[in-house]
């Protein structure tokens, strides 16, 4: 898919939070090998500043539009490394900044290469996250999740750009989630999905990264951002809250899977919190 469609359903998804006056006071963007960050965020901070959402057209851009891209709109603050650290005085700069009145409803910080937090500037900026100003958006941009510190990372809403790209996904997924939402002898299966679906830790990972990009699309799916999606019609009775909760078991459980644990055991431990979703 062309880099604009892909940028547009992260948008896509912050508007509708906007609509539906969710928005989060914090996210992460995990960007992975996607290489064009800066221009991502630029229309993300369009889709919440600009009162057309930051869609115009290139030769007709309003006022606010113009300001941000020139890096003169008051309410908005980019942060990048200084060398290989964010340090703790370009935080409590921001913060010092945002305790002002705003202009306008929202204020945003943009913290690109989030993996340079240190322990000090993280601490520096964890209050903020946890108490923020009222209309304080923090946008905490990193390649990988797991290299940002887990504080952190425990306060924002995360948004993985690569489930949002189009890739074809192994019919066994497509068979493994129905086992999750239609059979109710799924714990008592265990010795079949250990053997056809998940016999090891390198299995599980790439089963499991499938699972969570087809069930971001179911849930994009739900709330009308996409309109179609293959087999969607098989998970009718999976609801929003439910695909919600398997997302974050999925996030849990493969950050626990990086670790030396008991295989057999976390396997019985996930398939245990899929269970208890249904019930």
């Amino acid at each position: 898919m062309d880099a604009v469609l892909l940028e547009e359903k992260i948008c896509d998804i912050i508007r509708e939070h906007m609509k539906n006056n969710h928005l989060s006071h914090a996210y992460l963007i995990e960007t992975g090998d996607y290489l064009k960050s800066d221009d991502l965020m630029m229309k993300i901070v369009k889709s919440i500043l600009c009162f057309k959402q930051g869609k115009h057209d290139e030769l007709e851009k309003c006022n606010i539009c113009n300001l941000i891209d020139s890096n003169q709109y008051t309410d908005l603050k980019f942060i990048y490394p200084q060398g290989n650290v964010i340090k703790k005085e370009q935080l409590l700069e921001i913060k010092k900044v945002f305790k002002t009145t705003p202009l306008n409803q929202y204020r945003i910080y943009v913290i690109f290469e989030a993996e340079c937090l240190n322990a000090s500037s993280a601490n520096t900026i964890l209050k903020f996250l946890e108490e923020p100003e009222p209309g304080v958006i923090a946008f905490l941009v990193a390649k990988n999740r797991y290299q940002v510190l887990e504080t952190i990372v425990s306060r924002c809403q995360i948004l993985t750009f690569s489930n949002y790209l189009e890739r074809e996904i192994d019919s066994k997924v497509y068979d493994f989630i129905q086992r999750i939402v239609t059979n109710s002898d799924f714990y008592l299966d265990f010795k079949d999905i250990l053997t056809f679906y998940m016999p090891d830790k390198n299995a599980s990972k790439l089963l499991l990264d499938d699972l969570e990009f087809y069930l971001h699309q179911l849930l994009l799916y739900k709330t009308n951002s996409i309109s179609t999606l293959e087999c969607a019609e098989l998970f009718t009775n999976l609801s929003k809250n439910s695909i919600i909760k398997y997302i974050a078991i999925l996030e849990e459980e493969k950050e626990k899977l990086l670790y030396n644990v008991n295989y057999r055991l976390w396997l019985d431990h996930l398939l245990v919190r899929f269970l208890e979703v249904l019930t």
